[in-house]
């Protein structure tokens, strides 16, 4: 989204007022060429000089709740567009409640097909290219895909709609709906724009459109007698035990001056025994330098990475969607 508004001198933002509305003008007229993401994109940056673009901490799943309520707000637009608020305010009255008041993103998730990085169709605004009707209890519910500058969306107007199997089907008729129309300069298919494919070794993408099904994770609970093994749902990204736990005075034995370090999760951490097994002088630490130590990702001996374990073959059902998660040592991780 922020690349887009850089690229695309179509998407406005809203219009300056008030007391600070030059500065708004100037700060905006500045985030043409030099972006930078607020929440959970706070350490990204996008920045342009000349024909070169430069891209810092680019993350292409976003789970933060301003964000995906952003999202459900676009389809309650477009359902207003179709049927009238009034309709709307009756029928969609759990959409319109997380849209106004947020709480809980994990059962909102969304699907999307990103466009390549450099050359994409300008649509600075939301184009609907499929809706799909489903009925669950009686009760009708609406999945909503619109195409933008910034990619192909799947929306759903209630919790808990999407799963891989209809993303896989909603990609296969958004290609038949988007088979006849062609990007007006370049008159190269509009389908041929998208399926940009983001950490392949992590993730799987779903249809020929290369849909990424992006649901909030749910959060572990670290144990403090020992470390979880952990692999990743490439279906859904959720983080998994694997049923297999590591006694933490076993993992930190060896050299800890040539260790590896393992990304921050939330269901592993340090403990205070661990640090000093590692050999840090932590009573001269400040409170605030302990916490910020112990929640950041764990560094173990190189002797003992995890990927050197005799683990292979193994299976377990993905916590966040049941996908069967098949795995070695090799896509382990703590």
């Amino acid at each position: 989204m922020m690349d887009s508004y850089q690229v695309d001198g179509g998407i406005k933002s809203k219009k300056a007022s008030g007391k600070a509305a030059k500065e708004k003008i100037a700060r905006r007229i500045k985030e043409r060429t030099d972006i930078h993401g607020i929440g959970e994109a706070s350490s990204t940056r996008i920045s342009r000089s000349g024909g070169g673009v430069n891209l810092l901490n680019a993350n292409y799943e976003i789970t933060s709740e301003k964000f995906v309520r952003s999202l459900h707000k676009c389809i309650a637009n477009i359902l207003c567009d179709l049927y009238g608020s009034i309709y709307v305010r009756k029928n969609y009255r759990e959409l319109l409640y997380f849209v106004q008041n947020g709480g809980d993103v994990r059962p909102w998730s969304y699907a999307v097909s990103y466009p390549a990085p450099f050359i994409r169709p300008l649509i600075s605004e939301p184009r609907v290219v499929n809706r799909c009707l489903i009925k669950i209890n009686n009760k009708s519910h609406e999945i909503i895909s619109f195409i933008h500058t910034s990619g192909i969306w799947i929306v759903g107007s209630s919790p808990h709609l999407l799963n891989p199997n209809l993303i896989g089907k909603i990609s296969d008729s958004i290609i038949t709906e988007l088979a006849s129309q062609k990007e007006h300069i370049s008159k190269k298919p509009m389908t041929g724009f998208f399926g940009f494919e983001w950490n392949k070794e992590k993730r799987s993408t779903i249809g020929k459109l290369k849909f990424l099904w992006v649901v909030k994770e749910i959060e572990g609970k670290p144990n403090d007698d020992f470390l979880y093994l952990l692999t990743r749902c490439k279906v859904c990204g959720q983080i998994n035990p694997t049923g297999i736990v590591l006694p933490r005075e076993i993992i930190y034995h060896g050299n800890v001056n040539n260790a590896i370090s393992y990304s921050k999760n939330t269901w592993n951490h340090y403990i205070m025994d661990d640090l000093v097994k590692l050999g840090f002088r932590i009573e001269r630490w400040g409170d605030k330098n302990l916490k910020k130590y112990i929640d950041q990702g764990i560094s173990i001996p190189i002797e003992n990475e995890v990927k050197k374990m005799r683990i292979s073959n193994c299976k377990i059902n993905c916590i966040g969607c049941n996908n069967l998660i098949k795995f070695s040592s090799d896509d382990c991780f703590i």
